[in-house]
């Protein structure tokens, strides 16, 4: 069954409600990463990076893999995921340029809800029909 996210909900509850497997997983330019990942209910939720670095380089290698826990590093803004077979996804954010910089990475939920994080360590959750909501 697909989690419902609440309209006040945290980064770390969004992250928690994230689970399941990595069914897409590709490199688009300009060399940002796309994952697709199926929940148990069959909703799918989307990760992207935009000003980061990600760990493994090769998105193949996270194909048929699911995300078991997932955490965003107080001091980096960095997203680390463990996977069903103990390896890790890890999103680590570039050093900020500019207020205006893009988003280190956002996760799309099944809900339409979205998390921002970056550039630094300003965050955002916005849904399609309520304002935004954000933090630092």
């Amino acid at each position: 069954m697909s989690t419902v996210l609440a309209l006040n909900a945290s980064p770390a509850s969004v992250l928690r409600s994230m689970r399941g497997r990595i069914v897409a997983a590709q490199i688009a330019y300009p060399k940002v990463l796309h994952v697709q990942i199926r929940d148990s209910a069959g909703a799918l939720w989307r990760l992207a990076t935009q000003d980061a670095e990600f760990s493994p380089p090769d998105p193949s290698e996270l194909l048929g893999r699911s995300i078991e826990d997932a955490e965003i590093d107080e001091s980096t803004g960095g997203l680390h995921c463990r996977l069903s077979d103990g390896s890790f996804l890890d999103v680590r954010p570039a050093a900020p340029e500019a207020r205006d910089d893009p988003p280190s990475w956002e996760l799309i939920a099944p809900s339409g809800l979205v998390l921002e994080f970056g550039p630094g360590m300003r965050w955002q959750i916005a849904t399609p029909h309520a304002p935004a909501t954000t933090g630092s």
